[in-house]
């Protein structure tokens, strides 16, 4: 009797220390190139607007979604049919984004020319925020660029700051539009096997670029960190974000809006990185610390592969 006791009490020790230490696995979603990533893409863009926004409202999920005004034109000018996209994201309960005008490199775009991409990529967007009663406050750099030269990361910046922004980092970046164009490929080719193999394929890269950002945060911040996923708007994500956002759940994540994961001191660690990268904050924190990175995850070769072959 006492020794089964005794067994019980380790029991219920050991499951509250597990209990204990399971981390607060928190995540913010972010869709970028609203309307929708341009391109080849089967379904049509409200297709794959209500499908994204199914699956968000499916899974409690709110998000930020970055905007390209650029999309918002066709030859006859503003095109009241995509705009209206955007206020459905808006009428959902989400948040809009500039994403730039035209989704230009910071690497490759003068300083002045990329300043006007910011202030024309609120043309529309901002007006939509305030009829719904938001503020335009977030900003992303297109390929997560912020630019070669500290003075040029500075005037951006000071710029972003001036009318009112706070940058959106990522911390969990990924290869998801390289899948999302292999995809496409795919389902244009017909080809369920190369499809299914490619979704899985996705479906696990996501996994694992999430685990790696966790590991990371560890390293530098000594616990998990709340992360913010980058995403596109794009129809590999209309047919499995709804998987994308359940996996998340069944490993523990629950899902906050970006206001709330900015909250946490982390987001406003250091950052001295500059050079053409674009890559995650987690990364750029870690080498301003000097802390060395382990590699990151990247799409199977026969992925690219794919690409080149179109």
């Amino acid at each position: 009797m006492k020794v089964a006791l005794l067994v019980a009490l380790i029991c219920i020790a050991t499951t509250g220390r597990a209990r204990w230490e399971q981390p607060d696995r928190v995540i913010a979603i972010t869709i970028d190139d609203l309307p929708v990533v341009t391109g080849s893409v089967i379904s049509d863009w409200a297709t794959v607007t209500d499908r994204l926004l199914a699956a968000l409202r499916g899974n409690g999920a709110s998000a930020v979604g970055f905007v390209n005004e650029s999309k918002l034109y066709t030859d006859r000018g503003l095109d009241s049919t995509r705009v209206a996209l955007l206020e459905k994201w808006l009428a959902a309960g989400h948040e809009l984004g500039n994403h730039t005008f035209a989704h230009r490199s910071a690497n490759s775009t003068p300083l002045d020319e990329y300043l006007d991409g910011i202030a024309r990529g609120e043309v529309v967007t901002r007006p939509l925020d305030e009829r719904a009663d938001r503020w335009l406050r977030y900003f992303r750099h297109p390929f997560l660029q912020a630019g070669r030269s500290l003075a040029y990361r500075r005037g951006v910046e000071r710029f972003l700051t001036a009318r009112g922004y706070t940058i959106a980092p990522v911390t969990v970046d990924n290869q998801e539009w390289v899948y999302a164009r292999a995809y496409v490929v795919a389902r244009e080719r017909v080809d369920t096997a190369l499809t299914r193999r490619i979704v899985a394929d996705y479906l696990r890269h996501i996994d694992t670029m999430v685990a790696y950002s966790a590991g990371l945060s560890r390293t530098l911040f000594g616990r998990e960190i709340p992360l913010v996923l980058l995403l596109h708007a794009n129809e590999l994500n209309a047919d499995y974000l709804d998987t994308v956002l359940g996996r998340l759940r069944a490993n523990g994540y629950r899902f906050a809006t970006l206001e709330r994961v900015l909250e946490d001191s982390a987001y406003r660690s250091t950052d001295t990185y500059v050079g053409p990268a674009g890559m995650s904050w987690l990364i750029r924190w870690a080498l301003t610390r000097s802390v060395r990175i382990p590699n990151e995850p990247r799409e199977e070769p026969y992925v690219q592969a794919l690409l080149g072959q179109r």
